[in-house]
């Protein structure tokens, strides 16, 4: 864009989208009135440089009035989707809608409390995370440890009495006995002292929605009392 080109804009087009866009384009989702005007000079600008570099003229009105033209349909200045599901012109068309998870979707009147759409999308299963960070754990303890701990391990997640699982590492009972402390060693060895403690650790991101629960909890509580 030539300097000439960049004064227009900056002293004749910005101050008539500054005027048009609050009055005029309907704002998207979380997008406020500086956000599209900031948005709108992008665009104009996108247009001078190509009617620039086409080497026709335009007046400040002319590029004014269609980057208005553009934000009122959805385009913006790097999305003109109208299949993107969080596109500004799909939700213009009504074809989808952002809502945010504090958005009350029903009510329980046990709590006396209304319920958002983020509570109905919590998961109450182990964090995938944590699940795959001790699996990688394990994994590696056996591999690097002796192959009957695997057997062990095994039989203490299945259930199974001592004296079975002896039986499929080929050893006695006594044996055996032996073998799973040193397992205890081992362990604790590898993983740390805190391996326990850190093990049954609920997920921050869960406590934070654990303590949200029981203060709902406590007030519907106290209405009642």
């Amino acid at each position: 864009m030539s300097p000439q080109a960049g004064t227009l804009l900056l002293e004749k087009i910005a101050p008539r989208l500054r005027s048009s866009i609050p009055r005029n384009v309907q704002k998207v989702g979380a997008e406020d009135e500086e956000e599209l005007v900031q948005d709108g000079l992008v665009v104009a600008a996108q247009m001078l440089d190509a009617v620039e570099r086409n080497g026709k003229t335009v007046t400040a009105g002319n590029i004014a009035y269609y980057t208005i033209l553009h934000l009122k349909s959805g385009r913006r200045s790097q999305c003109r989707s109208r299949a993107d599901t969080m596109a500004q012109g799909t939700q213009l068309d009504s074809k989808s809608c952002v809502l945010s998870f504090e958005e009350e979707v029903g009510y329980d009147p046990e709590l006396d409390e209304a319920i958002t759409l983020g509570d109905l999308l919590v998961g109450n299963r182990e964090d995938p995370a944590m699940a795959a960070g001790r699996n990688i754990d394990w994994e590696l303890f056996i591999e690097t440890h002796d192959y009957r701990y695997g057997v062990l391990i095994r039989g203490f997640a299945q259930g199974k009495a001592l004296s079975d699982t002896a039986k499929n590492c080929g050893a006695g009972y006594s044996k055996i006995y032996q073998l799973r402390q040193k397992l205890a060693e081992d362990l604790i060895a590898f993983m740390g002292d805190q391996a326990i403690e850190d093990s049954a650790q609920i997920p921050k991101w869960r406590a934070h929605l654990l303590i949200d629960r029981e203060h709902a909890a406590c007030r519907a509580d106290r209405r009642r009392n």
